[in-house]
Order: C-alpha cells, then structure tokens, then sequence
C-alpha cells in the first residue's frame, strides 16, 4: 500500500479476506489517523497490529474469524472505539487486558464463539456497554459483580455456554430489551428473576 497524502483523511477501510498472516499487515495503516471504522475479518491475523496504535479516533473495529487468542496490544489505547467485534476467534479469558474496558465510550463487545472458560476480568467496569455477546464460549459462572455497573445494557446474549444459575443481581438489568440464554443447563426457578427487567422485549430461553 503506497503512503500518500491521502491516508490521513480515509475514513474507513474494509481489508476482509486479505491474508495479514506474519508480517504481512501494511505499514501504511499507521497514518490512517482520520479513520472510524475498519474491518479486519478473515485476515489470518494472530495478534493485534502495532499500526493500530495511531489510529485514535478509531469507533468501529471488526476483527472476525482470524486466530486471535489475546488481546494485548494497542486496542486499549483507542479511547474513542465504541463497537468491538471479535467473534469466531480464539481468545481466552486470560488474554483479555482488563485496562480494555476502561474505554469510555465503548458500548458494544461481541465476543462471541471464542475460548472463554470464564467472564473476562475488569468487564464491570465497562459501564457505556449497551450490547454485549458472550454467547458460544466456555463459561460456567457470572460474576455477581458484573451486573452491578453494566445497568444500561439492551442486548445481552449469554447463550451456548455452562451456566447453571444467574446472579441475583440480574435483577438490575431494568433497561434490558433482549436476553438470550439458549442452551444454558439452567434450572426454570431462574426466571423468578425476570419480572424485575421491566423493559424486556425478547426472552430466548431454550434449555436443555
């Protein structure tokens, strides 16, 4: 990719299906500094770019289907990234920065068909969250802390993973319009806490 006077003002970039296995990720790319959305999927990338660093004003970052398992590296320093998507990678709870939900403005994260085993740590914290999928991973257990901050949520998709009970403070999600908890062994006395999430539009509850 040729540097030229234009990088700066691009504004979104769509590299899917480009093989970005090894060194193969463009240089240029750090002087993208005007650009709000990229999509990375399907790159074969294993770790994230040094290069994304520069791009600070960065909101909408798609990085599916490639082989991520951590997430160390540059994303924490994006503070004005508002939608994460992560899907169908590799990432493991302990790979996950706690400093990433620290980004005030981030407020959708899917982390969806990864190798979670259990909640990624410092996720309360990540307080602008209104959609959240951690749906198809690993996990056996929901913090009770999580809930407490993460009051603003519409979406939440706890899906295909090995949850067998729901914390109490479930209860506080009273903004929440759609919940997802397919294939969960939960027991039916978790739905005692529903009718305290007044705003809920769309349950989706298939048990095993």
């Amino acid at each position: 990719m040729a540097n030229t006077g234009v990088l700066p003002f691009v504004r979104g970039v769509d590299f899917t299906r480009n093989d970005f296995s090894g060194d193969r990720f463009p240089e240029a790319v750090r002087c993208m500094t005007g650009v709000q959305w990229l999509k990375l999927d399907r790159t074969n990338l294993t770790e994230i770019p040094k290069e994304m660093g520069n791009l600070l004003k960065l909101e909408h970052l798609s990085l599916t289907r490639n082989q991520l398992e951590k997430l160390y590296g540059e994303l924490t320093e994006l503070n004005c990234l508002r939608t994460l998507n992560l899907r169908h990678n590799k990432v493991k709870s302990s790979g996950i920065p706690s400093e990433l939900f620290n980004l005030e403005e981030l407020s959708t994260l899917d982390l969806s068909y990864n190798n979670l085993k259990e909640v990624p740590e410092g996720l309360d914290k990540a307080k602008s969250l209104l959609v959240l999928n951690l749906s198809h991973n690993h996990i056996d257990s929901i913090p009770n802390s999580l809930f407490i901050n993460l009051t603003d949520l519409l979406f939440l998709d706890l899906s295909d993973n090995n949850l067998e009970t729901l914390p109490p403070q479930t209860r506080r999600l009273i903004n929440l319009q759609t919940f997802t908890l397919n294939n969960n062994p939960l027991g039916h006395f978790q739905l005692r806490q529903l009718p305290s999430l007044v705003n809920l539009e769309t349950l989706h509850m298939r048990l095993f």
